[in-house]
């Protein structure tokens, strides 16, 4: 009995690391916008001065700090994640399959 084992793919090989570019554009855009947030927050409270003032500022800094951080973890996993969803679809486009046949001889007319 002969055997014959092939990987057929279903789909051709897709290039899917790409995914991930949208949501970091959003990303990035949300870090600008939230980095204009705050000078234009420091710009006014700078002109005034007090206790309440500089604890808000302290505190309105680190709060940035914290989103930066938040950001440039989301933009590391969107990366992580789009190399996951790319082998994994591309895995599952193929499968293995084994076609087993019996060998019949025959004799050649002459």
């Amino acid at each position: 009995m002969g055997q014959l084992t092939k990987i057929h793919r279903f789909q051709p090989y897709e290039e899917l690391k790409d995914k991930s570019s949208i949501f970091k554009q959003h990303l990035e855009e949300m870090g600008s916008l939230g980095y204009e947030m705050l000078t234009l927050i420091e710009k006014e409270l700078k002109a005034s001065s007090g206790t309440i003032i500089e604890e808000s500022l302290k505190l309105l800094e680190n709060n940035h700090k914290d989103f930066k951080s938040i950001i440039n973890d989301q933009i590391s996993l969107m990366d992580t994640l789009a190399n996951r969803y790319h082998d994994h679809i591309n895995e599952m486009n193929k499968q293995s399959i084994t076609i087993y046949y019996e060998e019949k001889e025959t004799k050649v007319p002459r």
